[in-house]
Parts: structure tokens; C-alpha cells; sequence
């Protein structure tokens, strides 16, 4: 297992092999998920890893993410929260 998905927190796989995550061939799915769901130390850490641009590509992009996440990352990005994909799309009750 790669030494980057060893340092954070087991429950982010808990549906995946973490075994078979690759950070670099997988990072439009790390990336979310981490800002999602992950620790404060979780979130550090891919900071850290992948860079600022990297991440914003990533949760511009993704399909799915919290509310409470757009809303941060777009303050954090200084962007409007349509910039989101996620926030454009209507997931329900999973997207609470």
C-alpha cells in the first residue's frame, strides 16, 4: 500500500481495497472523498501531497460532495459554489 493512503484514517476506504488505491492513478476519487470526509490531519496531509491546484481541479470536477464542502472550498477558492459540479446536481438525502 502506498505510504500516502497508510497515513489516512481507515475509514475513508472503508467500501475499497486500499491496497489497490493508487493516489496518483485514483486522485479524482481520493481527493473528495478526503475533503469530504476525512480528519483535519487527513485533510493537511493531502494538501500537502497533491497541491492546491490539484485539489480544486479535483472538487470542481467531482460528481458528488457535501454541501457544507462546496461551501467551504468555494470560500477557500474565493469562487461562486456554481462553480461546482456537485452543487449543480440534485443527489437527495445522501448529499446532506
Amino acid at each position: 500500500m502506498d505510504t500516502f493512503i497508510k497515513q489516512l484514517s481507515a475509514p475513508l476506504f472503508w467500501d475499497v481495497d486500499p491496497e489497490q488505491v493508487d493516489p496518483e492513478a485514483h486522485w479524482r476519487f481520493v481527493i473528495p472523498r478526503i475533503m469530504d470526509r476525512g480528519t483535519l490531519r487527513d485533510v493537511k496531509a493531502a494538501w500537502n501531497y497533491y497541491g492546491e491546484e490539484r485539489i480544486q481541479q479535483a472538487l470542481l470536477k467531482a460528481a458528488s460532495l457535501h454541501k457544507k464542502t462546496i461551501a467551504f472550498f468555494a470560500n477557500q477558492f474565493d469562487l461562486p459554489r456554481d462553480f461546482f459540479r456537485a452543487y449543480k446536481k440534485d443527489t437527495g438525502a445522501w448529499n446532506q
